[in-house]
Formats: C-alpha cells, structure tokens, sequence
C-alpha cells in the first residue's frame, strides 16, 4: 500500500504530512557537528541543534544545510532528512513505497529542482512531486485558485521570499527573492551593534523581531534583553525600542514593496486588473509582524490581505494536498 507524504523542506523548518494524520513533524532545519582531528562529527539534528546556538564551544557549528531556499549541503540534507523520517518510525523499507509531495520556492533553477530530487532519491524516495509553495499557501488559505480571477500571493518564509500570480489552478508569474526572516535577524544584530555597542545572538534578534517588531511608527514597545558589551566583553543588558527593529528592518520591506512593484508592472493588464479587485494575500512567518498589513497597504496602494492562519497557510495548504487527491491532480495537471 502506497503511502502519501508531504514535505516542505525549508531554509527554518523542516514540515513533515502525513496522509488522514496531518502533521506529523516540524522541526528546525539545523544541523550541529563538532569539529575532530579528522574532520567533523555530527552531534545532531532539529530542534536539538536549535537549542545549541549561541550555548556551545568554538569548534561546534551549528548550521541549516538549506540556505535562501536552495540546497548547499547536499550531504548534510540528506542526514538530517533521514533522522528526521526515523523519528516518526517513518523507516527505509516504507520509503520506496511513498509518494511525495515536495513544497519548493517559485524560482528555482533547473540545476536546484533536481537537488531536491536528489535529497528525496537519497533516502529511498523515488515518486516525488514537486509543487510550488506559493501554490500551497494559496489553498491553504482557501482560495479559489481554479477560478478565471487571478490571485496574488506572497509568502514571506524564513530564507525566501515567493510571489506568484495563479489563475485556473496554474502559476501565470512567479518569482523568489532570496531574503527571509533569518535576514531580518542578522540585519538586527548588525543594528544594535552598531547603535548600542553591544553583540546579542540569532535567538534574542528572534525574540525581540517577534516580540516588538512593529510597523507603526509612535509604538513605543520595548525590551531588555542580554548582551555582550563590545568593549569590556562582559555580560550586559540593552533595552531594543520597536522604533529600533523598523529601522533594522526597513530594507527588507522595502524589497518587497519592489518585488509586488515588479510583478504588477509586468502583468497583463486583465491580469492586473483582477489583483487589483481580488488584493494581495500575504502569508508566512513574517507576516504577523505588526502593522504589516497598513504598511503595504500604504505603499502598494491596493488591498492587502492577511489572514489570523496565515503564518500556516502553507502547512495547511500542504495538508489539504496530501489528503485530497482532486486538489492535487488539478495543481499538478496545470
């Protein structure tokens, strides 16, 4: 009996569907090894790796073997894939009998579509089916992705950012830019660096990105939070203003305000036009940050839409193809 999977392998996560059970795994997508006389050994994987940064020695790297949506430690994926898949009991001999649903970028090249396939093939999986993750949030966010109207997404992930145009169930325009919410981190830690003198890791930025991040320029949230004095190298605390993560942030918006700038501009006009009536949806984990929605509204000029499920909307969307067949064939013949 054949088994149905889905996968969405990426540059944060590792989310794993199974068919008639949902979700059955996520994970960090993160890989620690420690550095030996002869080279490296692996010390884990997921979230145990995840709970090693900024805790562990000089020779132990703690690293996502995805970056910016593609592929650049093929052997490393390939590890992490297969213990994440013998975690949930998912084991090599079942492997050849799965069908997978592969979520990727809208972007990829050729030469990356075929990495991908190559992870799969490595652990045994031979039956995948690739589908654009964009197209994914657009179902999980209910959609009418089959109707003669066009759709604009945006997924905004943690190592990409996708923006598709879909009409009758087929991607009219896409493309990925290769920025996402670990972006968004290393940019604050530059920020407070350099405006407070002082060094905090990937998990403070995290925190502080989710906790007062904020688009609205009178919010006056802050947080103190641990830091490493540059001068003295001693421990220490900084008090982050929300005004402080704007403006560690502002790049990043303003590349996708030019990115929907981009695509409306090259669209049909009968294309534009139903985007223009039907909005933009945005999804993924950076679209909760608040008053992101006013903010593009603002810039773009056109209705922008973000959901209370939208930071799910592509697991959701996943799931909704792993267990209806009639979803996936009609994405999959267009």
């Amino acid at each position: 009996m054949q088994t149905i999977l889905g996968l969405d392998f990426g540059s944060t996560n590792v989310c794993l569907v199974k068919q008639n059970e949902g979700l059955i795994l996520k994970q960090a997508n993160l890989v620690s090894i420690k550095r030996v006389e002869d080279g490296y050994v692996l010390l884990c994987v997921g979230d145990k790796a995840y709970n090693l940064l900024g805790k562990s020695s000089d020779n132990v790297m703690t690293f996502s073997p995805v970056g910016f949506g593609e592929i650049v430690s093929p052997e490393y994926a390939t590890i992490l894939l297969k213990q994440l898949l013998d975690s949930v009991q998912i084991k090599p001999g079942v492997l050849n009998r799965v069908r997978l649903i592969l979520l990727t970028p809208v972007g990829l090249s050729e030469d990356e579509k075929q990495k991908y396939i190559d992870l799969c093939n490595s652990v045994k999986i031979k039956d995948v089916i690739m589908i654009p993750s964009a197209v994914a949030s657009a179902i999980g966010e209910n959609l009418n992705i089959g109707a003669n109207s066009a759709k604009m997404v945006v997924d905004i992930g943690g190592g990409t950012i996708d923006c598709a145009v879909i009409n009758l169930n087929k991607i009219v325009c896409g493309s990925t830019l290769a920025l996402g919410g670990r972006t968004l981190d290393s940019s604050i830690i530059d920020y407070v660096q350099k405006k407070y003198g002082v060094t905090i890791g990937l998990k403070t930025a995290k925190h502080l990105k989710e906790a007062i991040g904020s688009l609205y320029e009178g919010d006056s949230s802050q947080e103190e939070v641990s830091c490493i004095d540059n001068s003295t190298k001693l421990v220490d605390t900084v008090t982050v203003s929300a005004h402080d993560i704007f403006m560690a942030t502002k790049f990043f918006l303003d590349e996708i305000v030019r990115m929907i700038q981009t695509m409306l501009l090259s669209l049909p006009k009968d294309v534009a036009g139903d985007v223009a009536r039907n909005g933009i949806t945005i999804t993924g984990g950076y679209s909760k940050m608040v008053g992101l929605e006013k903010y593009l509204r603002t810039e773009l000029k056109i209705n922008v839409l973000i959901s209370d499920n939208s930071s799910e909307a592509c697991q959701n969307g996943l799931i909704k193809l792993v267990n209806n067949a009639n979803i996936l064939d009609l994405v999959v013949q267009n």
